[in-house]
């Protein structure tokens, strides 16, 4: 008796033998698929036994009794003659006659029982019975027994690593580093020497594992697989274009998912000594000019050296794989939401203390503007020109992939207002600041000027200011000159503005400031370290052009109805005391988008004042279309400059940033509504 079973491939290899010791011994012998061919495979997987009572019988036709009849299909019949080939495999084993029972797991054939007797022989219907019956079903029963102990054996294993995984996870900050913890033992458990995870365009691996390209082609093969699974032996074999890319692999076993990641596991190529019945090769012979394989006439010990392949995937080692992707899927998708959410966090953090030296900066200047002015409405100029500097270098310093900012760009967005007739002169190179720093250096340029203004050159209609920068190593300077403006002195006090200057470059930068009244004007000279600067450059930086705030003069108030959405009450609130100090008596506003919908059902404001972001993923988008349907002048104002999208139909709708000067806005209504001078 020989207990035979299917590998990965139909070869089959005999597990188990009893017999007598006069006969010869099949265990552990390998037998080629073709032994049995696939049809037979088919026929075995449906019935439990067959047997051949005598091997040297001829066959005995069945006839039918008349010859309207079709032929009598006995494929299923326990006991029919076989072909003349398979009949002398038998007497070439020794065996004159044999019983067969086919040993079906879970729907699928494992192997067989198979009796062999060295005279004719028919077992009766009562052993064949008991056979089928008892002996058989018992059989399959210890065999799934094995099975479901390996599989608890292994989900044992799967739960210890879920639990590595898990620490592991916890513990690093990258799937590389996970993989470099874990590795070893989801490989050992497998018995692989490299797996690799490709997640899109990333991969990650440990161990062993082929070239990029060769990785490329096998995920894609992976992928066009139908069951998403691929499981290649002979890697060179299959791949020969890249055989020299293998990396000394030969095995590769691939998951690959719907949402193109893909799961691979390689072993390295190894020398099998496998052991057949017999010499394994086909034999063929002519007869009749037809091709038939000869039956082997030995069953003789026959060893084969197996290059260039590796060890074959199992069942198991399939479903070890399947199990593996949740576990490393989840972990690589845990270790994403946790470097997201530590990189928030952080973010956060710089936020808020940013957040707070600003209003720590604001709250400097507006003490600082108490000090300085006089009277309540020269202080409220004072704080909204100071605001609108910070605000309009904070815009310019995070700027889309903004890492550093032109100090021309700076110097350029702080003098537009007031270079109307190209009374600034700027040259030399240009110097990168470090994006943080914009704000202070853009207070320290809008002192300056607001000083020019009310004191210095530009207090005369002669007056220009030149300015130069020079970059010689680690000496790099700014100096503000100012000519053919009224005699200056120094001050008995300092104000705000003369503190700033003097001491917020050292202070903050690290730099130098040296401020000279001279009998002609003043002069400033401001000295930047090497830690502030990111990027030198002698070619002129390109100046964006900023919408000027010069002021209008011509009157843009309208007695029409005039709509405001904006979702902050004090920002919305100021912006209704801005429109009615300019003149605007009917002004209604609005928090949400859906209450603006509303009154557009009823009326038609002549002009409307629109914040583009509304908070929680709204936008103004519907109610500035209607407008425009309408043909209302419409503005957009919003606090991301131009980085918000605007859908292409809206365009052409002017739009300004916050905070919004009082000359700004003005400026832009007059523009609108036709009454420029």
């Amino acid at each position: 008796m020989l207990v035979y079973q299917f590998d990965a491939h139909w070869n089959g290899i005999v597990r188990a033998e009893a017999r007598k010791s006069s006969m010869e011994s099949f265990e552990g012998l390998r037998f080629p698929h073709w032994d049995i061919p696939e049809q037979a495979r088919e026929i075995m997987a449906r019935i439990q036994l067959r047997l051949i009572c005598d091997t040297n019988n001829d066959p005995v036709p069945i006839v039918s009794s008349t010859t309207s009849l079709p032929p009598l299909d006995i494929s299923l019949a326990q006991c029919r003659a076989a072909s003349a080939i398979h009949m002398q495999y038998l007497r070439n084993m020794g065996s004159l006659a044999t019983m067969t029972l086919s040993v079906v797991l879970e729907g699928k054939l494992w192997g067989m029982i198979s009796f062999h007797h060295q005279r004719p022989k028919c077992s009766s219907p009562q052993i064949r019975q008991m056979l089928t019956s008892g002996i058989l079903p018992t059989f399959c029963m210890q065999l799934n027994l094995l099975r479901y102990r390996e599989s608890d054996f292994l989900s044992r294993q799967l739960y210890e690593i879920q639990s590595d995984i898990q620490i592991q996870v916890e513990k690093n900050s990258s799937i590389s580093d996970l993989l470099s913890e874990v590795g070893p033992i989801i490989c050992k458990t497998l018995t692989a020497d490299g797996l690799a995870i490709v997640t899109g365009s990333n991969n990650y691996s440990f161990g062993k594992h082929p070239t990029q390209e060769l990785l490329e082609q096998l995920v894609e093969k992976a992928r066009a697989d139908t069951q998403g699974m691929l499981l290649i032996e002979a890697l060179s074999e299959e791949f020969p274009h890249y055989a020299e890319q293998c990396e000394g692999l030969a095995g590769v076993l691939a998951i690959s998912k719907s949402d193109n990641r893909c799961l691979l596991f390689f072993r390295s190529e190894i020398n099998q000594h496998l052991t057949w019945a017999g010499n394994p090769s086909k034999t063929i012979e002519s007869v009749d000019g037809n091709n038939r394989l000869l039956p082997r006439g030995s069953f003789s010990r026959y060893l084969e050296i197996q290059q260039g392949r590796s060890k074959a995937w199992s069942e198991q080692d399939q479903y070890l794989t399947q199990q593996f992707w949740p576990l490393l899927s989840a972990a690589e998708r845990q270790i994403f939401m946790s470097n997201l959410s530590r990189k928030q966090t952080l973010m956060i953090n710089e936020l808020n203390h940013r957040v707070r030296n600003i209003l720590a900066l604001v709250k400097s200047m507006t003490k600082g503007a108490r000090n300085d002015t006089v009277s309540i409405e020269r202080y409220c100029q004072t704080i909204e020109s100071r605001i609108l500097a910070l605000a309009t270098a904070h815009d310019l310093g995070v700027g889309i992939a903004s890492t550093t900012v032109s100090m021309r760009q700076i110097f350029a967005l702080e003098t537009q207002p007031f270079d109307s007739n190209g009374r600034f002169n700027i040259t030399g190179d240009d110097i990168h600041l470090r994006a943080e720093l914009t704000p202070i250096l853009a207070l320290v340029f809008h002192e300056l000027i607001t000083n020019a203004v009310k004191h210095g050159a530009l207090s005369t209609p002669q007056g220009s200011i030149d300015v130069e920068i020079r970059c010689h190593n680690s000496d790099t300077k700014l100096i503000w000159i100012e000519k053919n403006g009224p005699p200056v002195k120094d001050p008995s006090s300092l104000g705000f503005g003369t503190t700033l200057i003097n001491q917020a470059i050292p202070f903050e930068l690290g730099g130098t400031s040296n401020i000279e009244f001279m009998g002609d004007g003043l002069r400033v000279t401001l000295g930047f370290p090497l830690t502030a600067i990111e990027k030198p450059s002698t070619v002129d930086s390109a100046i964006e052009d900023y919408s000027g705030t010069n002021e209008a003069t011509a009157s843009c108030a309208t007695t029409e109805l005039t709509l405001v959405l904006e979702d902050n009450f004090l920002i919305a609130n100021a912006m209704v005391a801005e429109l009615e100090g300019l003149g605007f008596s009917s002004v209604e506003m609005f928090a949400s988008e859906q209450d603006a919908l509303h009154f557009l059902e009823s009326q038609t404001p002549g002009l409307a004042v629109l914040d583009l972001n509304l908070g929680q993923g709204k936008t103004s988008h519907e109610v500035a279309s209607k407008l425009m349907e309408r043909g209302v002048p419409t503005i957009f104002v919003s606090g991301y400059g131009d980085r918000f999208p605007i859908p292409p139909h809206l365009s052409g709708i002017t739009t300004l940033t916050k905070p919004v000067s009082s000359n700004k806005l003005k400026h832009c209504l007059a523009s609108l509504l036709g009454t420029d001078n």
